[in-house]
Parts: C-alpha cells; sequence; structure tokens
C-alpha cells in the first residue's frame, strides 16, 4: 500500500490548483504506457486512481508500438489500441479524463522514452508531462539513468553505435515520475531519504492517495489473461459456443467481445 498523504495536503494541493485556475493554468497530463496486450481491468483501475489522486489532471493511456525488447508481443498494433479505446470508452464515463494516445503504437519503430515524452512536450506546449512507472523500474537491477534515445544528429555513414545516446539523466531531469507500488518490488527507505526516491531523481514522486483514501491496488496481468484465453479457445466447447468464461470479469465486456470476434490469442 502507498503511503497516503494527509487530508489537509490534498486539499492544500486542489487549493492550489483552484488558485492557479485561467487560461494561464498548466495541465498535468500522467502518461501510462504499456503494451496493453490486452487491456485488463487492473490498467482501468490504476488508470483511475491516478485521477483520484489529484496528481494529474488528466490520464493518456500509450499503447506501445514495436518492442525489440518483447519478441513475444505478435498482438498488432490495431489490435491493442482499438482494445484500449473501447475499454476507456466503455469504462468511464465521457468527463472523466482518461484517454488514449496513439503517440506510438503505430510508428514503424520503437519510440525511446525521452524522445516519446519529448515529442508530446514539442506538440502540447502548455501541457506538464508526468510518466508513471512501477517501483519494478526502481530495483537494483535496473537503471533510469541508463536510458536510451535516439541521436538526432547522426546520419547515414555514421558509426552505428552512435544511433541512440544514453539520455537518462536528461529524462530524469527535465520530466516527473509518478511510481506506483508493485507488489514484492520494495523501494528501501532511510532517515535521509524517507520516501526511497531521493536518490533516483528529485521528480520521482509516489502515487500517494489524499483524503484518508487508500490506493486500491490491481496486480491482474496480461500475460495470464492471454494465457487463459489460449487454453480456452483450445476447448471444444469455446471454439463451438465462442466462450472465454475464464477471462469474464477481468477485462472490460467491450474487450472481451473483441476478442471473441476476432478470436485473438487463439494461436
Amino acid at each position: 500500500v502507498v503511503d497516503c498523504v494527509a487530508p489537509s495536503d490534498g486539499k492544500k494541493a486542489k487549493q492550489a490548483r483552484a488558485s492557479d485556475g485561467g487560461g494561464g493554468s498548466r495541465k498535468r497530463v500522467a502518461i501510462y504506457g504499456g503494451a496493453f496486450d490486452p487491456v485488463t481491468n487492473s490498467h482501468l483501475t490504476c488508470a483511475s486512481e491516478i485521477v483520484h489522486s489529484g496528481q494529474a489532471d488528466e490520464v493518456w493511456l500509450v499503447p506501445c508500438g514495436p518492442r525489440p525488447d518483447k519478441p513475444g508481443l505478435k498482438t498488432s498494433p490495431r489490435d491493442r489500441y482499438v482494445m484500449t479505446q473501447i475499454a476507456v470508452n466503455t469504462m468511464f464515463s465521457p468527463d472523466f479524463p482518461i484517454k488514449v494516445s496513439d503517440a506510438e503504437c503505430f510508428e514503424e519503430e520503437a519510440l525511446f522514452t525521452y524522445d516519446l515524452l519529448s515529442s508530446l512536450r514539442d506538440q502540447n506546449p502548455n501541457v506538464d508531462f508526468i510518466f508513471v512507472i512501477g517501483s519494478d523500474w526502481l530495483q537494483p537491477s535496473t537503471n533510469i539513468a541508463s536510458w536510451k534515445s535516439k541521436n538526432r544528429n547522426w546520419k547515414k555513414g555514421d558509426p552505428e553505435d552512435q544511433k541512440v545516446l544514453v539520455s537518462g539523466d536528461k529524462l530524469l531531469a527535465e520530466f516527473d515520475f509518478l511510481v506506483v507500488q508493485r507488489p514484492g518490488f520494495i523501494v528501501e527507505r532511510s532517515p535521509d531519504d524517507p520516501t526511497g526516491l531521493k536518490r533516483f531523481g528529485a521528480r520521482l514522486k509516489w502515487l500517494d492517495m489524499p483524503d484518508q483514501m487508500v490506493f486500491i491496488e490491481g496486480n491482474l496481468s496480461s500475460t495470464e489473461i492471454r494465457k487463459r484465453t489460449q487454453l480456452e479457445w483450445k476447448v471444444r466447447d469455446a471454439a463451438q459456443h465462442n466462450t472465454l468464461h475464464t477471462i469474464e470479469g477481468l477485462v472490460p465486456p467491450g474487450v472481451l467481445a473483441y476478442i471473441k470476434r476476432t478470436r485473438l490469442y487463439s494461436s
């Protein structure tokens, strides 16, 4: 469970945002990226809790494009994008500030995080973008400072190893991060660093819930959804009657209907 902010802190944050109103106020948008293969109820719970926390004015779900680090990602960008749109448009009211962005999923090559956020910042100069990560990215085996981005000055004929640059320090310096506590991935705290985040950078914050609310945690895996679906498609009853009972209630009904109609994960 993530730390809770005292009620007075939540109210102060709301008052500060209200006093900042008018044409000059800047919108805070949380970028929640992922494969969404498929999008699950847990993804939607996390996105809605970010809104409820008051730490972002909007949340954009950003299905990824090509992922060299995920060779098992076989579902097309179109299918993953459509499922995410179906989920958001059927599970939330029209005025609830959660949207789906195609900023990445239809790109021909993978986008590095710094390049994605920089592009969004250029396109939306009045928006402050916040990148959502799980506490699994803050373990000893991971290092955001080592993340890379495209070398914009690289040209054909230059050494291949100069195509990308280490830009993690720029990423950490230029953008805010919202950290979601993930089960089993503890970030050590100390008297000198009570949040445990200071050593990673000054712009990292835990997802904290105001007004004595407790973060509602979901731990549903897309991998488990795919595994169950693949197994169930092999059962004669599922093939004949188009039923996928083992994922009922775990994905939005519209996403379930899409998986059935397109027979996703059947091979």
